[in-house]
């Protein structure tokens, strides 16, 4: 299932960013188009799905079972996988199901995705084994992959993205972050310092979370890694004029399109901080991973 997963990948353009704010700073910006790894199953979630697809596969589970809010790319990018290797797909929505369905909800129950909305309370037990056993009564034995695809499987996976770009072109990486795992997966095998921007509101947390996913999986960080924790726009999903002038400017003048959760928030940050002069290395060579999930765009057009 793993190899099947990578069967198609076509190659992942690296593409430069030539900008005056960047000149002035002396910075060069290339961004990594994981967006481009698949037109649905795209960016980082490619990489968190592809072991725990082989993972379910190997334990006979033909169901997978996953959590997510209304606007999930995880829930989106899981459908279609599922729909695509031939397996059954539940996804546990925060909240009630909209009627009729957003977009990106009903592009999931379209490829096959049954959709069943909890309680935010009930949500925040989703970690609660009392909880999911609950849900296996309902609706029967699956493979349970985590919010985000947070867990060993989502780790390994995201361990393969660094061999996608020649690292030694680069003096810095950067990333947005929400649960980690895609940090954490390429803190293990990445030759240059990595930094994650936090797309989640909450100062310091992230950077506990990442330490400890490596540490209770028992693997062993081989690059430098830092988070920052001020570019997240007032909390998950929230955006602000200044964020969304940012990203219709950055898609007009770079062609390259951003979606306002992750990839916004992280190029913003970028060219933030690279105003400042006092944050990245004059001469610097940054790479940003452009972790995919466009079709959120939807929910602020």
């Amino acid at each position: 299932m793993a190899a099947d997963l990578l069967r198609d990948l076509p190659d992942i353009p690296v593409q430069p960013v030539e900008d005056p704010v960047l000149a002035a700073a002396g910075i060069s910006l290339s961004v990594l188009r994981l967006d481009l790894v698949h037109p649905v199953i795209s960016g980082n979630k490619w990489f968190k799905l592809k072991y725990n697809l082989a993972r379910a596969r190997e334990t006979g589970r033909n169901c997978l079972l996953t959590f997510g809010g209304s606007w999930s790319n995880h829930l989106h990018a899981l459908a279609f996988a599922g729909a695509e290797f031939g397996f059954r797909t539940t996804g546990i929505v925060r909240g009630e199901l909209p009627d009729p369905l957003n977009a990106c909800l009903q592009d999931a129950r379209n490829a096959g995705m049954h959709l069943s909305g909890i309680s935010r309370h009930d949500y925040g037990r989703r970690h609660d084994p009392a909880l999911i056993a609950d849900l296996e009564d309902q609706h029967g034995p699956f493979h349970l992959i985590p919010e985000g695809g947070a867990n060993i499987e989502g780790v390994r996976g995201c361990s393969e993205i660094p061999v996608l770009y020649p690292q030694a072109d680069f003096d810095l990486v950067c990333l947005a972050c929400g649960t980690g795992t895609t940090l954490a997966g390429m803190a293990t095998t990445s030759k240059v310092p990595l930094m994650g921007f936090q797309v989640l509101k909450g100062q310091g947390y992230l950077a506990g979370t990442v330490r400890g996913m490596i540490r209770t999986h028992g693997l062993t960080e081989r690059s430098p890694w830092s988070v920052d924790d001020t570019f997240h726009f007032g909390g998950y999903a929230r955006v602000s004029p200044q964020l969304m002038h940012f990203l219709t400017e950055f898609q007009a003048r770079h062609g390259i399109p951003l979606e306002p959760v992750y990839s916004a928030k992280l190029l913003y940050g970028i060219f933030a901080l690279a105003k400042k002069r006092d944050i990245f290395p004059q001469n610097s060579r940054i790479l940003a991973i452009h972790g995919g999930g466009l079709q959120g765009l939807r929910g602020y057009f």
